[in-house]
Order: structure tokens, then sequence, then C-alpha cells
């Protein structure tokens, strides 16, 4: 059993969601590196995950396919209201020939808190419905607790083209006040990992 990380597999699935035709090849993603997230060190102050969620009573344990995710932990995103925008942004990029180069995977969320709580969204299906009900602030609410009931998220994804080598998922999250105008304090992490083909 590995501590902590639920972030990197619901950026994933969410990101990755969209691409799953059913005669398309299976790839699984693996983690390359036990810690899963790295910080973004263009970013001067970055502590990657760890400037949005204090995760250190969050579980993992990984089997063949899937993680099964467990524990609780606060939201640590200083200087946030819970009046603010929360908008996101995710791509996959590729190592290829020393430099790491975009795929056509991407994501941009122009109000995450919109999606959360939503029963329609893929946001909602993969991480929300998992929060007790009683938990269900945003992101925005620094020190709000989350716990998370014990689900399962998969790591196995089709594509319609060849993924397999090294990876790396770059998540941005920025804050918008009233105004519309952007908190400090962005946040940014990385994960890095292999596809590898399993079908």
């Amino acid at each position: 059993m590995i501590k902590p990380r639920p972030i990197i597999l619901i950026s994933i699935v969410c990101l990755l969601y969209s691409v799953q035709p059913a005669y398309f090849a299976l790839y699984e993603f693996i983690l390359e590196n036990d810690e899963v997230f790295d910080d973004c060190p263009q970013i001067p102050g970055n502590h990657g995950i760890h400037d949005l969620f204090d995760i250190t009573n969050v579980t993992l344990a990984y089997s063949e396919g899937h993680v099964t995710v467990s524990g609780w932990g606060p939201c640590a995103w200083e200087g946030v209201e819970p009046t603010d925008r929360i908008g996101g942004r995710a791509e996959l990029l590729k190592y290829h020939r020393g430099t790491w180069q975009p795929t056509p995977i991407s994501i941009a969320v122009p109000d995450f808190c919109e999606t959360l709580f939503d029963p329609t969204s893929m946001t909602y299906q993969v991480w929300g419905r998992h929060i007790h009900e009683s938990e269900r602030k945003c992101i925005n609410n620094n020190g709000h607790i989350y716990h998370h009931e014990p689900f399962e998220v998969d790591t196995v994804f089709q594509f319609p083209w060849n993924v397999e080598e090294r990876h790396k998922l770059v998540v941005k999250g920025t804050a918008y006040d009233l105004w519309n105008r952007p908190r400090p304090k962005e946040i940014c992490f990385q994960i890095f990992g292999e596809f590898i083909k399993v079908k």
C-alpha cells in the first residue's frame, strides 16, 4: 500500500475518459516513481500537489488495472475564497527525441466548481460522487476536509493510436475573484509515467 495520491488518477481519468471506443487498443498508465507528483519548477515557490491538498492521510492500494482510494484530507490552497471561480487545464505530453511534445489530448475546465458535484460531469463520476454528501464543497474552501468513501479508479485506457513510451500529465489551476482577476497562487503539478500496451 502506498500513501498518498488520488489526484493523479482523477486527472488522468477525466482527461482520457472521452477517448474510449471499444475497438481501440488498451494501455495501462504505469507511474514512474513512488512519489507520483512532481512540482512545476518553472513556477517560483511551487510545491506541486501540496499547494492544493494535504494528502498525508490519503491511501491507495494498487492492483492490476485499478487503484483503490480511501482516506481524508483538507484543502490547502491559500489565498482563495469560496466565491472564487476555479479554472483548470490538463495536458498530456509525450517524451520524444529528447523533448516533451504535445499530444492531441488536453482539457480545459473554465469553472471546475460547477462540475465537481454535477452528476452529468466526468469530474463527478470520477471523484465528486465519492465525497461524503455533507462535505460537498469545492476546492476554493481552504481548510475544508474531504472524507472519501473507498472507491476504485481505472488505470487502463483505450486509444485510437499508439501511446506507448514515456508521458507526463501537467495539471494547472487558477482561482479568479469576483472581478475575474486571477489570484497570485497558481496550482501546478506534474505526473510522469509510461503507457504500456496491455491488449
